[in-house]
């Protein structure tokens, strides 16, 4: 499944200041980092799915994030929610659901949404 989306034009940036936005530009390249840019770069992106989640319907168990390597990004523990590296860049809060709370981090086949 595609993990590119194309959020609607009404939906506003999470991002606050210049530093969000350069963190957000190297997102996808997360795992080709060096381990303590990688570690910098992983608690950004805990930040940004956290405050995304007050904007959205993320994780409304309040499970927390675990970063996945397939697909890259951050899926909740109890395996229902994904946020993409792709998502966390765009910045605008996006979140995917994963049908019957799929915990098989290494195969998420199926995935709706995003959802915005």
């Amino acid at each position: 499944s595609s993990l590119v989306s194309s959020p609607p034009a009404h939906v506003r940036s999470i991002f606050e200041n210049a530093q969000d936005r350069e963190m957000a530009s190297r997102q996808t390249q997360i795992a080709s980092m060096r381990p303590e840019q990688r570690k910098e770069q992983n608690n950004w992106a805990q930040k940004v799915v956290r405050k995304a989640r007050t904007k959205t319907s993320a994780c409304p168990s309040d499970y927390k994030w675990q970063r996945i390597e397939a697909p890259p990004g951050y899926q909740c523990e109890k395996g229902g929610h994904l946020v993409s590296d792709e998502l966390i860049a765009e910045g605008k809060g996006g979140i995917f659901v994963v049908p019957g709370g799929k915990r098989d981090r290494s195969k998420t086949d199926v995935l709706w949404g995003p959802y915005y």
